[in-house]
C-alpha cells in the first residue's frame, strides 16, 4: 500500500488505535501485577502486533470493496458509506476496548463470547457494580467513539479523493492478496489465532497483548455449546453409576519404579508411533529397533492406548491428563485450556524448570499458548533455529532439535529439569535428512526418529547426564501411514509407553490397561506429588487402580476397552459397529458402550463449565 493511499492511511490509523489500547489496558489493570515494568509494556505492544495487523486488515475489507466500486462507478456515494461504516467501527472499537479493559479486573480473562451468556439477565450481570461505575464506562465509550470517529472522518475525507485512473484500479486490485495474507496471519502453517500473541509465562501479559476485538470475534466464530453435545443420560446418578470405579485420583502405596523422587525428566512425544509402526507393539517392518531394545531393557507399558487421533488432542491428554474430544480441540480454545491442569505447572511448583521444544510452527493449533498455560516457562520452536536448520515445510528435523536440547542440558541446573519435546520427522511428507536405512519412506521416517532417540540417549550417558534422568517416550496418536487403516483401527490406538534412564530401578514389563492421559497421575505418583486436579488421569501403579479401562475418541468413533473386551461406537448413528470379547461369559458390548457414553457426556459437561 502506497504511503499516501487511502487504504494505507485507514490501515495505519486502525493499527495505531489498536496498539495504543494495550498500554491503556495495562495502566487500568496495573493492580493485577504490580511487578510489570516499562519493558513489559513495550513487549506487550510488540507481541500484540500480529493480531493487531490481522484485525486492522479485517476492517479494511469493506472499504477496499467500496473504493473499488467508486473507481469503476461514476457518482458512487462513497463518502456517506465510508463515514457510516467507520462510525460503526468507532463505536465497536470503543465498546469492545472499554468492556474488555474494565471487565478484566473482575474476570481475569479477555472479553469473549461468554459475555453473551448474561445478555438475558442484565440486572444480574451488573449487580456487583455501582451506577457511577456504569456511568463512567458509558462516558468513556462515548468519548472514545468521538475520538475514533473524528480520526476516521479526517482519513475518509482523503479516501474519497481516490483516483479513477486505470493504473490506480489495477494497483487497488493488487491489494487483495496483501489483505488476505494479513487476515490469514502470514504464509506459515498456522493461521491467525489468539495465542499468536502469547509470549510469556505470565498469563496477564499474554492477555494484555491479545487484540480485544480479535479475541471476541474469534471466540464467537469458534464457540460451541458443549453442554448440548453427546447428552445420553437424563440424570447424574445414572452416569455416576456407570462411571463407578473408572476414575479416581488417589496414589495408594504405588508400585515404585524410580530410584529418586526428583529426577531430571525428558518427555519425548513421538509423532504417530503406534502399533502399526513400533516393533515392540508387533509391527514387523523393523523401523524401531532402538525403541524395541529400550522396551525390552527398561520399563515398558505394553497396554497403553491413545485418547485421540490428532496431535492437538494427544498433547492435551498427555500434559493435562485430559481425554480426547471428538468434536473439539481444547488446545485451540485458549479460554478453556487455560483452566486445565498441567504436569509442567505441578512440577514448577515442586521446584522444576520447564521447557517445551518443537521444531515447527508453535502457533499451529495454538500449541505455544497452550504450553505456556500448561506451566512451561520457555517454549522453543522453528523461530529458534536458523534457516539452514529448517529441513522441510514442517520445520527442523528431530536430530537438529535433539542436539539443541542436549546442548541446553549441558548447562548445569541447580533445579531438576522437566523438558518436553514434540517430534516432527515421522509425519508427512515423511522426508528426513540424509538417512536411508529402509526403502519405504514412511518406515524410514520412523527409523530416523528412532535413531535420533538412540543418539540422544547415548549422548546423555556419555556426558554424565543419564544417572539421575528419567526419559519418557510416549506417542501422541497413531498415523494413517498405510492403506487399510482408519482412526478406529486398534493398531492406531494402541501405543507404546517406555520409561528409561538412570533413574529407573530395574527393567519391567507392565501389561496393565491404561490411557496416555494416565501418564500425569502415574508420573506424579512416582514423584510423591499431588494430582488431585487431574480428574481423568489415574495412577495405574496405585493399589486402588482396580478397574483398568481405556477410551479413544476420533471425529466419527468412540472406543471403550476393559478386561471384557473392546467396543467401537459410530457417533453419528450411536450404534455399535464392532466389538470383541475377551471372556467366556455373555457379551458385554452394550455395557461397554453405555460406559463410553457416560464418560463422553461427563467430559462435555465438564468442558461446558470451563
Amino acid at each position: 500500500m502506497h504511503a499516501k493511499s487511502p487504504m494505507f492511511l485507514l490501515f495505519l490509523l486502525t493499527l495505531l488505535l489498536f496498539v495504543l489500547q494495550k498500554p491503556l489496558f495495562m495502566l487500568y489493570n496495573a493492580d493485577i501485577d504490580p511487578t510489570v515494568s516499562v519493558s513489559d509494556y513495550l513487549a506487550v505492544m510488540w507481541h500484540g502486533l500480529p493480531l493487531d495487523v490481522t484485525t486492522s486488515a479485517y476492517t479494511l475489507v469493506l472499504p477496499w470493496l467500496l473504493l473499488l466500486v467508486a473507481k469503476l462507478v461514476p457518482r458512487f456515494p462513497l463518502r456517506p458509506l465510508l463515514r457510516s461504516y467507520y462510525a460503526l467501527v468507532s463505536l465497536l472499537q470503543a465498546l469492545i476496548f472499554v468492556a474488555d479493559t474494565v471487565m478484566y479486573s473482575f474476570w481475569h480473562f479477555k472479553l469473549d463470547s461468554t459475555v453473551f451468556l448474561y445478555t438475558d439477565k442484565p440486572a444480574a450481570a451488573f449487580a456487583s457494580v455501582s451506577p457511577l461505575f456504569l456511568f463512567l464506562c458509558i462516558l468513556a465509550i462515548l468519548a472514545l467513539t468521538a475520538v475514533y470517529g473524528y480520526a476516521y472522518l479526517k482519513v475518509t475525507a482523503q479516501a474519497v479523493k481516490s483516483s479513477r485512473k486505470l493504473w490506480s484500479v489495477l494497483l487497488h486490485l493488487l491489494l487483495a492478496p496483501l489483505l488476505f495474507l494479513m487476515i490469514r496471519g502470514g504464509l506459515g502453517e498456522s493461521t491467525a489465532n489468539v495465542t499468536k500473541a502469547y509470549y510469556s509465562e505470565n498469563q496477564y501479559l499474554n492477555h494484555a497483548s491479545v487484540n480485544a476485538a480479535f479475541n471476541l470475534f474469534y471466540s464467537l466464530s469458534h464457540q460451541q455449546n458443549f453442554a448440548q453435545e453427546f447428552q445420553y443420560y437424563d440424570t447424574a446418578a445414572e452416569r455416576e453409576s456407570l462411571l463407578q470405579g473408572i476414575y479416581h485420583t488417589e496414589s495408594t502405596r504405588p508400585d515404585t519404579l524410580l530410584r529418586t523422587t526428583r529426577p531430571d525428566i525428558l518427555l519425548i512425544v513421538w509423532e504417530g508411533c503406534a502399533a502399526n509402526a513400533a516393533g515392540c507393539m508387533g509391527c514387523p517392518f523393523g523401523a524401531t529397533p532402538h525403541l524395541d531394545s529400550l522396551a525390552a531393557h527398561s520399563v515398558f507399558f505394553s497396554n497403553c492406548w491413545a485418547n485421540s487421533f490428532r496431535t492437538d488432542r494427544g498433547l492435551v491428554s498427555i500434559l493435562s491428563g485430559w481425554l480426547g474430544l471428538p468434536s473439539a480441540s481444547l488446545m485451540r480454545l485458549s479460554s478453556k485450556s487455560e483452566s486445565l491442569p498441567g504436569i509442567a505447572r505441578t512440577l514448577r511448583q515442586a521446584g522444576y524448570t520447564t521447557d517445551f521444544w518443537y521444531g515447527g510452527d508453535i502457533g499451529f493449533t495454538n500449541m505455544g499458548g497452550f504450553m505456556l498455560q500448561n506451566g512451561f516457562q520457555r517454549t522453543h520452536s522453528d523461530k529458534d533455529f536458523t534457516a539452514a536448520e529448517i529441513f522441510n515445510e514442517w520445520g527442523a528435523a528431530d536430530g537438529t532439535v535433539f542436539r539443541r536440547i542436549l546442548a541446553d542440558w549441558q548447562t548445569p541446573s541447580p533445579q531438576p529439569r522437566f523438558t518436553t519435546v514434540m517430534t516432527i520427522s515421522s509425519h508427512e511428507p515423511w522426508t528426513v535428512p540424509d538417512y536411508h536405512r529402509l526403502d519405504n519412506e514412511i518406515d524410514n521416517s520412523f527409523a530416523y526418529t528412532d535413531q535420533c532417540i538412540h543418539d540422544l540417549t547415548v549422548s546423555l550417558q556419555a556426558q554424565g547426564l543419564w544417572d539421575n534422568t528419567l526419559v519418557i517416550i510416549l506417542p501422541d496418536h497413531g498415523a494413517l501411514s498405510r492403506p487399510g487403516y482408519s482412526f478406529s483401527s486398534p493398531q492406531l490406538m494402541h501405543i507404546p509407553l517406555v520409561l528409561t534412564g538412570g533413574a529407573i530401578r530395574q527393567p519391567r514389563r507392565i501389561a496393565t490397561l491404561m490411557n496416555q492421559s494416565d501418564l500425569a497421575a502415574t508420573l506424579l505418583g512416582q514423584l510423591a506429588l499431588p494430582h488431585d486436579d487431574f480428574p481423568f488421569s489415574r495412577d495405574v501403579l496405585s493399589r486402588d487402580y482396580t478397574y483398568p479401562t481405556a477410551i479413544h475418541a476420533s471425529k466419527t468413533n468412540l472406543t471403550f476397552i476393559d478386561s471384557t473386551g473392546l467396543t467401537n461406537i459410530d457417533l453419528a448413528s450411536d450404534q455399535i459397529v464392532s466389538s470383541t470379547e475377551t471372556c467366556d461369559t455373555l457379551p458385554h458390548a452394550q455395557l461397554r458402550a453405555r460406559k463410553a457414553r457416560a464418560i463422553l457426556q461427563t467430559l462435555y459437561l465438564d468442558a461446558s463449565r470451563r
